[in-house]
């Protein structure tokens, strides 16, 4: 081997070097790309995983304090510096969250009389820190925590309407039961049920007189809810429960519902919008809220949560999210989600707890029990994102029934996240689609007739004009289609749906022609008499079509389509996309069929078959696996596709197959939603989620066509070797 590499000429010696050179460099290169794939996918998969990571509650933090009556309500401030209770003497007091520095009980750091001896107090569900409190001849005051000087010390309490007490019931009468809500824009909902059975409401605002209402009652109350939007009220009688809707300052009685034979109930107000949690005296507890059946909104019980309960234990809810928690006598805790059954936490507390509240951003608990206070750290920051909410249907609230949504933004307070992933992965295989069902025709069928009909010198001009096509940048075919294309396909849309068959008829018409009165005409002659026809067929197409529209619906077709056509839809996308198609698998299949050996076609055509049968027969099948991949690469292009699909549709995550209806794809709503994600919020990794999942369906597809592929080329690839 020296020997004879001694012998080489110095140039051959110098063409080795490069050329292991060169292998080497392709070498290192494709192993680059490897890693970057997997360190990509690494990345993708560090910011998904917290997503599934389970709830989990820290260590108890004991917090002994100085109090000389129990508490009527707990609560901390969002960095949990400073607590609040508020006693059975109407007295509010802050104290530190950390323990003192000589072991001893914690001292109140502010105190303040806010009411004194009342004799109920209500909290409004879904706000921070705001209370009610009456007193037994039914006066009241409305207070809030203000945390805005903690960190110099100083908490206080707020009175929005006032520090003078108010009065509910205009007659005086004492207050049996007692709600508040936060109605915004600086005013303040009261309900009340009198001793005199008599139901008082009343909207207060610091710079208006208060309004009045009232209702006499049939029954005697046991319990009283203003949901967190201001516009439902419910009351609880027995097993009857009743809902009010909110006008203003009036009350309207809209339906009456039977609970069951397990009473007592027990109501909590869910944050956000008008749902309930209703617990009966065994221990059943459901979440409750309005569903619209037969065009009438009716209180439906929606989702049951196995908490393995008897009815006597504590519920609270979070500030903001639809979390909530139990607490058994014995020290049971269960944390749940609204959007599923199962907790996501049980674990073990103090016994006999007296009070519970979260804090503000769920990330806390703080209890209260006859030894002082406990504080735990609370790790459950993506409660609304589990694996039901992502693949599964969700009963969200105010829609008829369960359902897949994606709804990762809101302009209202009553919003609850969904991020159902299905209608972005349907979105993004309607549209490849009906893109691949546009282009493959067009394309195989240009490829077909390029490669094997068509002269050598007109082949030399048509294939690389095609293949230019592609340098098209996508987003200059997205504008064009969103802004001019759009409003044509939707004024010539019959038209448009007849075209297809027209021009298809057209060709046959044109061929038929040719073979009659032109059997030796010379190649490429026809296409003088196809494109003056096509064209011909195109105009009379789009002359006629809204003529015929009108004649056929009273009206043009996408009025008689009405809520069933969107303008930028998936016939939009089909045909942008399936133009920016065109070019690859063109490109690609043309190049497989021109590679065919033409010992193989002129041995067809000398055994006696046709040109349509040798290229059915024998070129389609021997280029099967260069055709495999040219459709196979631009499928991956049309799965990955961003700038078309986010241009040219309504962006409308949706499941529906309609070819006049919108979408949304994975890569498009990546694009779109990426800039407003919070960095480390549920919004900011479900969308690196749907980003892992376009990477794990690429890989994961064009394996399977890789192998398709060399299993087709090991088929019909003829044996070169010798017999």
């Amino acid at each position: 081997m020296t020997q004879t590499t001694a012998n080489q000429h110095p140039r051959d010696r110098l063409r080795g070097r490069i050329d292991r050179g060169v292998q080497a460099a392709v070498t290192a290169c494709g192993l680059m790309v490897l890693m970057t794939l997997m360190l990509i996918f690494v990345y993708l998969l560090f910011a998904v995983l917290p997503l599934f990571k389970p709830a989990s509650l820290g260590q108890v933090q004991p917090l002994p304090i100085v109090a000389s009556s129990p508490a009527l309500a707990l609560g901390m401030d969002v960095q949990q510096r400073v607590g609040y209770r508020i006693d059975a003497q109407g007295t509010g007091q802050f104290y530190r969250l950390s323990p003192a520095p000589s072991g001893q009980a914690q001292t109140p750091l502010v105190q303040q009389t806010l009411l004194a001896k009342p004799a109920l107090l209500a909290q409004a569900a879904g706000e921070r820190d705001l209370f009610a409190l009456a007193q037994a001849d039914g006066r009241l005051v409305v207070a809030r925590a203000d945390f805005a000087t903690a960190e110099n010390g100083r908490p206080q309490w707020l009175f929005p309407l006032g520090q003078p007490p108010l009065a509910l019931d205009p007659q005086r009468k004492p207050l049996k039961l007692l709600s508040l809500a936060d109605a915004h824009r600086g005013q303040y909902l009261l309900a009340g049920v009198t001793d005199d059975r008599r139901l008082v409401f009343g909207r207060f605002s610091p710079d208006r007189p208060p309004q009045f209402s009232e209702r006499p009652l049939e029954h005697d109350a046991e319990q009283l809810v203003l949901t967190p939007d201001g516009r439902q009220l419910y009351l609880l009688a027995g097993n009857r429960l009743a809902r009010y809707q909110i006008d203003g300052a009036q009350l309207q009685l809209r339906e009456t519902r039977t609970l069951g034979e397990h009473a007592p109930y027990q109501m909590t107000a869910l944050p956000g919008g008008s749902a309930l949690l209703i617990k009966g005296a065994d221990g059943n507890l459901r979440e409750w809220f309005e569903v619209e059946k037969e065009q009438r909104w009716r209180l439906t019980p929606v989702q049951h949560f196995d908490h393995g309960a008897d009815g006597q234990e504590l519920t609270v809810a979070e500030p903001y999210r639809r979390v909530f928690a139990t607490l058994r006598p014995d020290g049971g805790f269960s944390l749940f989600s609204t959007i599923q059954s199962q907790p996501l936490l049980n674990t073990r507390l103090g016994a006999e707890v007296r009070q519970m509240a979260f804090a503000p951003r769920g990330d806390g608990l703080l209890l209260e029990s006859a030894q002082g206070w406990q504080r735990y750290a609370l790790d459950n920051p993506y409660p609304d994102v589990t694996w039901r909410s992502l693949w599964g249907k969700v009963w969200y609230e105010n829609y008829p029934q369960p359902a897949y949504v994606w709804q990762s933004t809101s302009g209202e307070d009553s919003y609850q996240p969904k991020f159902s992933l299905m209608p972005v992965i349907f979105g993004t295989f309607k549209a490849a689609a009906y893109a691949m069902l546009f282009a493959i025709p067009l394309a195989l069928a240009g490829a077909i007739y390029t490669a094997y009909f068509m002269t050598p010198g007109l082949r030399r001009v048509i294939k690389p004009a095609i293949e230019v096509m592609g340098a098209l940048p996508t987003v200059v075919i997205g504008l064009v289609a969103g802004i001019w294309l759009a409003p044509i396909i939707e004024q010539y849309l019959l038209a448009v749906l007849a075209l297809p068959l027209l021009l298809a008829a057209a060709v046959l018409l044109c061929g038929a022609l040719t073979h009659r009165f032109m059997p030796r005409c010379r190649p490429g002659v026809d296409l003088l008499l196809l494109l003056p026809l096509l064209a011909l067929t195109v105009w009379l197409a789009f002359s006629l079509g809204p003529w015929l529209e009108v004649a056929l619906f009273g009206e043009p077709l996408h009025f008689w389509l009405g809520d069933n056509y969107d303008q930028r839809n998936a016939l939009v996308v089909g045909v942008a996309m399936g133009f920016a198609l065109v070019p690859i698998i063109f490109s690609l299949a043309e190049d497989a069929l021109f590679s065919v050996p033409a010992t193989l076609s002129q041995g067809s055509l000398a055994l006696g078959a046709t040109q349509w049968q040798t290229v059915i027969k024998v070129v389609l099948p021997s280029a099967s696996a260069g055709i495999f991949s040219a459709l196979m690469i631009g499928f991956g292009r049309a799965v990955g596709e961003t700038m078309i699909v986010l241009m040219a549709t309504g962006n409308t995550p949706i499941i529906d197959g309609s070819l006049f209806q919108g979408l949304r794809a994975l890569a498009a709503n990546i694009a779109i939603e990426m800039p407003e994600a919070v960095s480390g919020s549920s919004h900011y990794r479900v969308l690196f989620l749907t980003a892992l999942v376009l990477f794990v369906f690429t890989f994961v597809f064009n394996t399977l066509a890789e192998a398709v592929r060399l299993r087709l080329r090991k088929r019909y690839t003829p044996n070169q070797e010798a017999p």
